[in-house]
């Protein structure tokens, strides 16, 4: 394995280049950045079918605190007219962890993520909501929660109607996995699933994927008398009852995402800290039969001597190998990074983009007309920003 090393341009340039149009060439690689330089943060990016980009994450000022905020661009990575669109609720501070992009009906999305309880320092989260229209403009806003601490982590269209969240709900100062419908109209469905585990003191419910007949979540769960924390992947359909595998390992594991490979076998993209103290990037096979995980297998461990590699997303490439976004960090400089994957799961190259700020990474797309797509935050001196990045199929800029 290999990895290269693109230095970005200078922030100050780079912000200028955010208003201009660009030529058809300059579309087919990127950068771009989005907000007020004050304390943004992305979470999730989308290829849409016209083929702009949907962008959500927290917008924030030092007058109105931070907002769920949504960004719509054309393909050149250029924000439509009206863009960013903010949503919160009596002022209260508000994020978006998550979007789904709506393809049927009206079409439009549906962000998930918090809302503060009350202004002051770290009170308790609720669950909030929001539907908007194709053009952003908010149909309905939700929020759901009790005087503890809850959010959305995750969200995916349900398999008939409606929408299935993902996240937790503090109960009496312990984190549990948290799994609730959610009808077109807003209302929750009266099923909804609070994982508790016998085994565990705290956990989440990191990622939910829609099979087509079922539903996929991979979710992270600290074990009792500090054994450390392991990977959970719940197997179940609308009736929200679930069977469980453990992806157990020997350090600390963190679940980030789960993407089907081919037929019953699926991957998750998870982290650990190995033996060196380091973070390294997890890839697990599971195969399923039906409501059952059939076997379950550790396919890679990919891991830098002196940096910490935090994956957060991955993709199935066109050729039919993956392409996963997430952070190292060496020395306290963070840098956004794409590492490779081929099809028959062997480690490949591993392109770092730095500059003189801190880079995260957040998530990946596919554009339609080729090249991969990167979403991160970009730090400078105590500030940030949504940074987009599109490459070639190589990562190259």
């Amino acid at each position: 394995m290999k990895y290269r090393i693109l230095i970005l341009a200078g922030l100050i340039g780079l912000l200028f280049s955010c208003e201009k149009e660009m030529s058809l060439e300059q579309s087919e690689k990127f950068i771009k950045f989005f907000g007020s330089y004050s304390l943004d943060r992305a979470s999730d990016v989308a290829v849409l079918d016209n083929g702009g980009f949907a962008i959500s994450g927290i917008a924030s000022s030092p007058d109105s605190g931070t907002r769920m905020t949504l960004m719509i661009t054309d393909s050149y990575g250029n924000p439509r007219s009206g863009f960013p669109k903010l949503y919160s609720q009596g002022g209260l501070n508000s994020g978006a962890n998550a979007m789904v992009v709506i393809r049927g009906g009206l079409g439009g999305y549906l962000l998930v993520g918090y809302i503060e309880q009350s202004a002051g320092i770290n009170p308790p989260r609720d669950l909030f909501i929001v539907r908007t229209s194709s053009d952003g403009q908010e149909i309905w806003k939700k929020r759901f929660g009790s005087s503890e601490d809850e959010s959305i982590l995750h969200a995916t269209e349900g398999i008939s109607s409606g929408f299935i969240l993902a996240g937790y709900q503090v109960k009496n100062g312990k984190k549990d996995i948290m799994i609730m419908g959610l009808r077109e109209e807003g209302d929750s469905l009266e099923l909804s699933l609070n994982y508790n585990n016998p085994f565990s003191d705290n956990a989440s419910a990191d990622y939910i994927l829609n099979t087509g007949d079922r539903y996929l979540c991979v979710c992270t769960y600290d074990k009792i008398n500090n054994a450390g924390t392991d990977i959970l992947v719940l197997n179940f359909d609308d009736e929200l009852s679930p069977n469980d595998e453990i992806l157990e390992g020997n350090f600390d594991e963190s679940a980030s995402c789960i993407l089907n490979d081919s037929g019953n076998k699926y991957l998750v993209l998870g982290n650990r800290i190995n033996v060196s103290g380091k973070s390294e990037i997890l890839v697990h096979l599971i195969e399923t039969n039906g409501l059952l995980v059939t076997n379950s297998l550790l396919l890679a461990a990919i891991s830098e001597r002196n940096s910490d590699l935090v994956a957060e997303r991955f993709v199935k490439t066109k050729e039919g190998g993956f392409g996963i976004v997430g952070t190292r960090s060496t020395e306290g400089n963070q840098d956004i990074f794409l590492q490779f994957l081929t099809e028959d799961y062997q480690v490949g190259d591993r392109v770092i983009f730095g500059s003189g700020g801190n880079q995260t990474g957040a998530d990946i797309d596919l554009p339609a007309g080729g090249g991969i797509l990167l979403l991160g935050t970009n730090s400078f001196e105590g500030n940030s920003m949504i940074s987009l990045i599109k490459t070639d199929d190589s990562g190259s800029l």
